[in-house]
């Protein structure tokens, strides 16, 4: 029970404390609430500002979508690429040595004889003198009779050309016609060879001239000529002869007289005439033997 003495602000041990907190109280729960209203608006503004940083760095990154790409433009420049200020290790380091060539052979190119077949030419069958020379008459008695001696010859007249070669004894040459001879084809067998020697008609001389030199001795079965079957050439007014061995004969007919009697010569150094040296007279035929 209260006192009576007791005043208004004094409380006994009986009074139960009132429900009413105190002010200190008050005023620290009043700044605990006020931080705890502000953290959540803290922790969305921090939220708030990363999100345009992410979407940023993904800009940057090119991942930007379709949608916001800009449009390609239609005009297209060509530009020279822009060094870089600062050259990679790369750009800067020096350029290794190329690698030296490898050296070109060139292939040898193929010899005509390695590209082609060699080219078999036929083989020339052996040839014999002419046909129609007295060499070619020859041949025949000489196959015939290989161990005999035998002439052959034939003569160029004028205005008919050669006649055919006759052989041993027998005419060449033209008999009372008046015609001339210009050239002798003479070949001999087994007589070691014949040399010869024309003397020619020379119209400025009452004499006849000999031609410059002797034939070379002609061999055995070789053709042998004196004279000339040109147009024109001088015609023969008479002709000399010799063989190696044995003897040599000829029997001949002046053009203005008969058939005159055989003369005979020896082998070389000898040697026999026919016909004459006068300028103006020649012989027409003649007949040989060895």
């Amino acid at each position: 029970m209260a006192s009576p003495g007791g005043g208004a602000g004094t409380h006994t041990d009986e009074e139960p404390p009132g429900n009413r907190p105190k002010k200190p109280m008050l005023a620290a729960a009043a700044i605990v609430g006020a931080v705890l209203i502000s953290v959540p608006f803290l922790v969305a503004g921090q939220d708030d500002d990363r999100k345009p940083e992410k979407d940023q760095t993904q800009n940057a990154a090119g991942t930007v979508l379709d949608a916001q790409r800009l449009p390609a433009s239609e005009t297209y420049t060509s530009e020279s690429p822009k060094p870089s200020v600062k050259p990679s290790k790369k750009e800067t380091a020096e350029p290794s040595a190329p690698p030296a060539p490898k050296p070109v052979v060139v292939p040898p190119s193929p010899s005509p004889s390695a590209s082609k077949p060699a080219e078999t030419k036929p083989k020339k069958a052996a040839t014999g003198p002419p046909p129609g020379t007295a060499a070619a008459a020859l041949a025949g008695l000489a196959k015939s009779d290989p161990q005999g001696r035998h002439i052959c010859y034939r003569a160029f007249v004028s205005g008919q050309g050669w006649q055919s070669a006759v052989c041993d004894g027998t005419m060449t040459g033209t008999s009372g016609q008046g015609k001339k001879i210009t050239a002798l084809n003479i070949a001999v067998w087994n007589v070691e060879g014949s040399s010869a020697n024309a003397l020619l008609h020379d119209g400025g001389s009452s004499s006849a001239k000999w031609a410059p030199s002797w034939t070379a001795v002609v061999g055995d079965g070789k053709n042998n000529y004196i004279g000339s079957s040109k147009p024109g050439a001088p015609f023969l007014t008479g002709f000399a002869m010799n063989v190696g061995k044995g003897n040599v004969c000829h029997t001949a007919k002046m053009q203005n007289g008969g058939w005159g009697q055989q003369f005979c010569k020896n082998g070389r150094p000898e040697y026999m005439f026919v016909g004459t040296t006068d300028n103006n007279n020649w012989f027409e035929a003649v007949k040989l033997t060895v």
